[in-house]
């Protein structure tokens, strides 16, 4: 996704960093297209969804013995949260 909006030529600039990023859209500087794995969740930023062809797996690794309630309790609110995706898409 990313190639393809600089293909459109797009004026764009790189930080060195998501926190940089943050800064440079919260002074007026640009905007950022970002996964929401980055959403920093502090209420100071809209995350407008942005519909896109392009996506990519996410993996949650864990050692096999790990039975830790909270392993299990995370796992569980991850499979609800995607049924509930499937079942609801955007």
């Amino acid at each position: 996704m990313q190639n393809r909006l600089l293909a459109a030529g797009i004026a764009h600039f790189n930080s060195p960093d998501h926190d940089t990023t943050l800064t440079n859209v919260a002074a007026g500087r640009g905007v950022c297209l970002a996964p929401g794995f980055l959403n920093d969740h502090s209420g100071q930023f809209a995350w407008i969804p942005f519909d896109c062809a392009e996506h990519f797996s996410c993996v949650l690794c864990t050692h096999r013995e790990d039975q830790r309630p909270a392993v299990r309790d995370f796992v569980a609110l991850l499979q609800a949260l995607y049924r509930s995706a499937v079942a609801f898409p955007l």
